[in-house]
């Protein structure tokens, strides 16, 4: 018999592994390359764009969905009504940067990709940092119904469907077999072994050279 998983503990859950996908691969972007290479190759290139495209969705349906969602029902509550406001400020250079990462790889240049790469690491840490310690299932619970919080989800989901599979697909090979589980173990099994398993490892073939795991699920 399976057991229902609050949206409180999802939420949370989905938070940390999509935070720790970010910096795993900004880690990577930020080695020195092999030899004497100060160039990327496409597929590298490519895969830098796919990350851009990851934090351009998780910051979207925060922005979006989430924020606005604990506005509504924290306006009494200066203390977490300071913390939506300076995380949204956070964002936007936040986004600047992505948006630098992005211009390295269009040129694909590796000196650049490893300067942005620190730089955004040194900003993003303490900023999901920040929203862990803040989102967590009990406080969650105090600041939002769940309904609403499992909509927040829901249409996160639907904002996301037309890429769903790409940044799926890059969200689990940025983690480790347990954390692949966590987040993917549950959801059907057309999904698991026939889209990601099948169809998504496929077009995540280019990729493999830069992920930090295999799949396991």
């Amino acid at each position: 018999m399976e057991v229902a998983v609050s949206a409180y503990d999802q939420y949370p859950l989905g938070l940390r592994l999509s935070h720790l996908a970010l910096l795993r691969n900004l880690d990577t972007f930020g080695r020195k390359p092999d030899g004497e290479a100060t160039t990327m190759s496409d597929d590298l290139a490519a895969f830098v764009r796919r990350y851009v495209d990851f934090l351009v969705v998780h910051h979207r349906s925060e922005e979006d969905d989430l924020l606005p969602a604990l506005r509504r029902h924290t306006a009494g509550r200066t203390t977490d009504a300071a913390h939506l406001t300076r995380w949204q400020e956070e964002h936007r250079g936040i986004d600047r940067l992505g948006e630098n990462l992005g211009r390295a790889a269009d040129a694909r240049d590796r000196g650049a990709l490893a300067r942005v790469s620190a730089d955004l690491r040194a900003l993003l840490a303490p900023h999901v940092a920040d929203e862990e310690a803040v989102l967590t299932p009990d406080h969650l619970r105090e600041m939002l119904p769940e309904p609403e919080l499992a909509g927040v989800m829901a249409a996160a989901a639907r904002a996301n469907r037309r890429h769903a599979l790409a940044m799926a697909s890059f969200l689990a090979h940025s983690l480790d077999r347990d954390e692949q589980r966590q987040l993917f173990g549950a959801t059907p099994w057309l999904f698991r072994r026939v889209l990601l398993g099948a169809i998504g490892e496929r077009r995540f073939a280019r990729f493999r050279p830069y992920a930090y795991a295999p799949l396991a699920v």
